[in-house]
C-alpha cells in the first residue's frame, strides 16, 4: 500500500466517523429535554436487594471456609477438614436456594 492510498483511507476513515458523530449528536440534540438531561444526572444508585446482600455474605462466608480448609489440609488436620466442609456444604445449600 502505498503512502497516497493509505491515506485516502485515511480520509475515508476520518470522514465516516465524523459524520457518524455528527449526526448522533444532532439527533441527542432534537431529541433530548432538560429534564431527560437531568435526570440522567440526578438518578440515585441503586441499593443492593436483599437477596443480592444474601448472596455476598454466602459468598464471602464461602470464601473464608474454603481458606480455613486449605489451611488445615496443608496441615493435614483431617478432622477438622471434615468439619469445615459439613460447613462449606450448608453454605452451598443455602447459595443454591437463592
Amino acid at each position: 500500500m502505498t503512502k497516497k492510498e493509505m491515506n485516502e483511507l485515511a480520509d475515508l476513515i476520518v470522514d465516516k466517523l465524523l459524520t457518524t458523530y455528527i449526526r448522533e449528536q444532532a439527533m441527542w440534540y432534537t431529541t433530548s429535554t432538560v429534564n431527560d438531561i437531568y435526570d440522567n444526572f440526578k438518578r440515585k444508585p441503586k441499593r443492593p436487594t436483599k437477596r443480592q446482600n444474601m448472596e455476598s455474605e454466602l459468598l464471602g462466608e464461602l470464601a473464608k471456609l474454603m481458606t480455613q480448609l486449605n489451611f488445615h489440609q496443608d496441615r493435614e488436620e483431617y478432622e477438622e477438614c471434615a468439619e469445615i466442609q459439613k460447613e462449606i456444604d450448608k453454605v452451598n445449600d443455602k447459595l443454591s436456594e437463592l
